[in-house]
């Protein structure tokens, strides 16, 4: 079963929010995880659809007074399933992501790490997300390296409507997995990000080895989020 992921970043205000929810009703989420990560204000409106339910970010604190900052506990009360977390658009070091994966397991919420952050395509992508990876699971226990899931969102085709030529996002792909197995023995789902739209889904549906993709602007439209999850 693969992942359908929408991230809806800062779209939408209250009256959207509440149209777009209404149209999702008629989403048939079998066959596939389907996963919405709505703006952190409006979490309350979606506390018991038949959907799983992501938050854009969490905070590295476990508690105190941090203003501005959303605590994993207070997502868990809101039956938040997923967090993102390193995703390009967000400021974050290593350290604050290994806190931030920390607190969302504690508090049974899973992790889509995010990879791909300040790349290009001159550069070696591989040993990029190599790198990337390391730094962050050195400092996690085995356990919480087997409880995330990588989403592969090279920046650079972030908010855009082309994405990589299947091939490349396969190659990719097949590497990480293929990195983590062999240095962390560990079977990790990796899903796909970036340029993603209902003209190029099939061809991507295709391959076993992609476990799933994370939409941003293709999926603002429900409409158009609806056509791409009947394809799964």
């Amino acid at each position: 079963m693969k992942y359908l992921m929408c991230n809806l970043k800062s779209h939408k205000n209250l009256e959207d929010i509440l149209k777009y929810k209404n149209t999702l009703n008629k989403l048939n989420s079998r066959n596939k995880e389907f996963v919405l990560f709505p703006p952190s204000i409006y979490l309350p409106f979606f506390y018991n659809v038949d959907y799983k339910i992501g938050s854009q970010n969490i905070s590295k604190y476990i508690s105190g007074s941090h203003t501005g900052e959303i605590l994993a506990t207070q997502l868990a009360s809101l039956k938040v399933s997923y967090v993102l977390i390193n995703h390009c658009e967000t400021l974050e070091n290593s350290k604050d992501c290994v806190l931030k994966i920390q607190n969302a397991l504690k508090s049974k919420i899973k992790v889509v790490l995010c990879i791909g952050r300040n790349i290009t395509p001159e550069d070696d992508i591989i040993a990029n997300l190599q790198t990337q990876i390391t730094e962050i699971f050195a400092e996690l226990s085995l356990s919480e390296k087997e409880n995330i899931i990588l989403a592969f969102e090279p920046c650079y085709v972030v908010n855009k409507q082309t994405t990589l030529p299947p091939k490349e996002i396969l190659f990719v792909i097949e590497n990480i997995k293929n990195y983590v197995l062999n240095k962390y023995n560990i079977k990790i789902p990796v899903i796909y990000g970036g340029g993603i739209t209902l003209d190029n889904i099939d061809a991507l549906l295709k391959f076993d080895i992609i476990d799933g993709f994370l939409l941003g602007s293709s999926g603002i439209n429900p409409e158009n989020l609806l056509k791409i999850s009947v394809k799964f």
